[in-house]
């Protein structure tokens, strides 16, 4: 059940989400065991922020930060309510949100391609807190940021 509840979520951000087609995003790794995360995509004309430097845009930085921090803050969710059905679990995944994100942007998105990864620093029933850091492909860390979910 918990693979299927898993591949739901990883369906739900690559088909459903628009914005995250845009980003060209790719799910590599929700670790339910560990909460962790891992994101990529490739650095695109589209998510240039800075024609002149050719570096990624810091919106679209903040954009993966919260996306992977809620991935492993979904995974969280799932692993706290596993005893629930999947109806329920469906239920609270669906009503979870962003409830507050700090991002600190430590160098300019230089890269051909980008890293981002989550870890689940607190967890409870209604609120998770989630570590992210975004590197290029040289694993020169960009950005990292702290964000706090609601669950519903």
């Amino acid at each position: 059940m918990i693979d299927h509840i898993l591949e739901g979520i990883r369906t739900y951000y690559l088909e459903w989400l628009p914005f995250n087609k845009v980003l060209g995003i790719s799910i590599d790794s929700l670790d339910y065991e560990t909460g962790e995360a891992v994101v990529s995509f490739p650095m695109k004309p589209d998510l240039i922020g800075n024609s002149a430097a050719g570096i990624l845009h810091g919106g679209v930085t903040a954009a993966v930060i919260d996306l992977t921090g809620g991935l492993s803050a979904l995974i969280s969710c799932v692993k706290f309510n596993e005893d629930a059905t999947p109806e329920k679990i469906q239920e609270k995944l669906i009503s979870s949100a962003t409830i507050d994100m700090r991002v600190d942007y430590l160098r300019p998105g230089r890269g051909e391609a980008f890293e981002c990864k989550s870890r689940v620093i607190r967890a409870g029933s209604r609120i998770v807190v989630s570590k992210i850091d975004l590197f290029n492909e040289k694993a020169v860390r960009i950005a990292t940021g702290t964000a706090t979910y609601m669950i519903g």
